[in-house]
């Protein structure tokens, strides 16, 4: 009985160990169990990341291969392009290499034509020249003609009256005077014309110049000439100047037909000054006041068209500008005070 009993109880013990056993088993199993669940999410959650990971590889890689083609596609276009540029190249270059040598037959053409033109304007200048020269000298021929023949028929009557009275005698040699101061003032027209001098500048006074020219001059009785009544010092060739209002005036006389008034009137304007010349004849026609100053232009019968031409050139000359206004008809001359400081300010 005691035999049994010690077996009962050595198996209660061994189930008891057994029991024990298997609960720490179980504990472990249950340990493992939720760390394999812990790294089953662990996993998982390392899984996910590794998907959209993955996704977003593959976005990227879609799109790297979208760029790629894109790239592949510009590139393309590129390479076309680069070949269109290079045609375009050749042609620009043949077109150019033509340009050029249209461009050297151009300018051999344009040598070739200035060559010409020069010719032909040294030329047409020498004719010019000539056609001048003849006009002059065949109107200055006409103009000699008439005191030469009033010399000669003057001579031709005092060689036919040898007894002739002083009176007469006198008249006659009055006659010879006119004619041959005709002829000096026509001839001198023609050198003032052709032969330019340097300017001989000297103090002097407006009033002197005028009264120097007035009083060379034949005044008929029926012209009245009015002269300013103040006086103006200025810097300049007094002889040229008493030229051009001799010949202002002179014109003048002859347009009112020796009847009329003369205003002459000087307006001081600091620096410089303004002299104008107003008759009272008829005034000019407008078709023939813009040629009043061209070379050998005349309406007279007589003389050589040089006058107002050489005096524009006097004026010009002393850095002055003349002008003509009709009607009533004024020549109005503007000059700087001293010309010296005048061309220096230029």
């Amino acid at each position: 009985m005691m035999a049994g009993e010690n077996l009962v109880e050595k198996e209660l013990n061994e189930l008891s160990i057994t029991e024990r056993e298997l609960q720490e088993k179980e504990k472990h199993l249950n340990h493992l169990t939720t760390e394999s669940i812990e790294k089953l999410r662990e996993v998982s959650k390392i899984n996910q990341d590794l998907q959209n990971r993955v996704r977003s590889l593959q976005d990227l890689s879609m799109s790297v291969n979208a760029k790629n083609d894109e790239l592949k596609r510009a590139n393309h276009e590129l390479e076309k392009q680069k070949n269109y540029n290079h045609q375009i190249s050749l042609e620009l270059k043949v077109k150019l290499e033509k340009v050029l040598e249209e461009e050297k037959e151009l300018a051999s053409q344009r040598d070739s034509l200035a060559r010409q033109l020069e010719a032909a304007t040294k030329d047409l200048v020498k004719a010019e020249k000539f056609a001048v020269v003849g006009e002059l000298a065949a109107r200055l021929a006409h103009d000699l003609r008439n005191p030469l023949s009033v010399i000669k028929n003057t001579m031709d009557i005092m060689s036919a009256k040898p007894t002739m009275r002083i009176e007469e005698r006198l008249q006659y040699a009055a006659r010879f005077q006119r004619a041959v101061q005709r002829m000096s003032h026509q001839i001198d027209d023609v050198l003032d014309f052709v032969k330019k001098t340097d300017l001989v500048l000297q103090p002097t006074t407006l009033f002197s110049i005028m009264e120097s020219a007035i009083s060379g001059l034949v005044v008929p009785s029926n012209v009245r000439i009015s002269k300013p009544p103040q006086d103006i010092q200025i810097n300049c060739e007094s002889r040229k100047l008493e030229a051009v209002f001799s010949n202002l005036i002179m014109n003048s006389i002859q347009a009112m037909d020796e009847k009329g008034e003369i205003r002459i009137r000087v307006s001081d304007l600091g620096s410089s000054i303004k002299i104008e010349f107003e008759d009272t004849g008829p005034g000019i026609p407008p078709n023939i006041i813009s040629k009043l100053f061209e070379p050998l232009f005349t309406t007279k019968l007589t003389g050589t068209g040089l006058g107002l031409s050489i005096c524009k050139n006097i004026i010009e000359q002393h850095g002055g500008a003349i002008t003509v206004k009709s009607p009533p008809t004024v020549f109005t001359i503007n000059l700087p005070k001293n010309i010296a400081q005048s061309k220096q300010i230029r």
